[in-house]
């Protein structure tokens, strides 16, 4: 038990540092729970499976169903898109690995535990470099330049990268704006676009990719 907690508490903190809900005591209580579980099951195994069909798996089992339900909950949908899945699948591995551990598996949990580690620190680094970019630009025709200021606001809380920016006046009290802006390919693009639309001034706009 006291090495689960240890593989829970610092892979919670490894999520409390990147900002997330669910971090350093909820990922020590799913690594001792799962563990606790699985001890249990394999003594009800070692002390009664001579008098009826006693399953070591059955308890472990239901925890990794259960699990489902913490996972969920820290998966969240908001303007910059789908946030959470990553720790969702943390807790559910830290949970296995908590099972593995039970079972006396220590070599397997903690060999489980060091790749995920590498996962979430290492290779989230190369994800962000190699996978989850996109560039487009983004025009819009706007009847005010504070329209512009309000547009720049959304896509910086939208984390949304602006790499070069243009303006110029088609006549009156009408102007066209380009953003050449970079992005994460998850993000909800459709939510933001809605979200500058309902922008005062803005008349028009479209995404055209490069």
């Amino acid at each position: 038990m006291f090495i689960s907690l240890i593989i829970g508490g610092l892979t919670g903190l490894e999520r409390e540092k990147s900002n997330q809900f669910a971090g350093f005591r909820t990922h020590i209580l799913v690594a001792v729970g799962s563990c606790i579980t699985s001890i249990t099951a394999v003594q009800l195994f070692i002390s009664y499976s001579s008098y009826s069909n006693m399953d070591p798996a059955r308890l472990p089992a239901q925890v990794l169903s259960g699990i489902g339900f913490i996972g969920a909950g820290a998966i969240l949908k908001n303007s910059s898109g789908i946030t959470g899945l990553t720790t969702a699948a943390g807790i559910w591995a830290t949970a296995c690995i908590g099972i593995a551990i039970g079972y006396g598996q220590y070599l397997l949990g903690i060999v489980a535990w060091v790749l995920e580690m590498i996962t979430l620190l290492s290779l989230k680094r190369i994800d962000k470099l190699f996978f989850k970019k996109s560039s487009c630009n983004l025009y819009l025709t706007i009847s005010s330049l504070d329209a512009i200021t309000t547009t720049f606001a959304i896509l910086k809380e939208c984390k949304i990268s602006i790499k070069n920016f243009d303006v110029n006046s088609k006549g009156g009290q009408i102007w066209t704006a380009k953003y050449s802006i970079s992005y994460d390919r998850r993000i909800l693009i459709k939510e933001i676009e809605r979200r500058i639309r309902d922008v005062d001034g803005v008349l028009d706009l479209y995404f055209y990719d490069k």
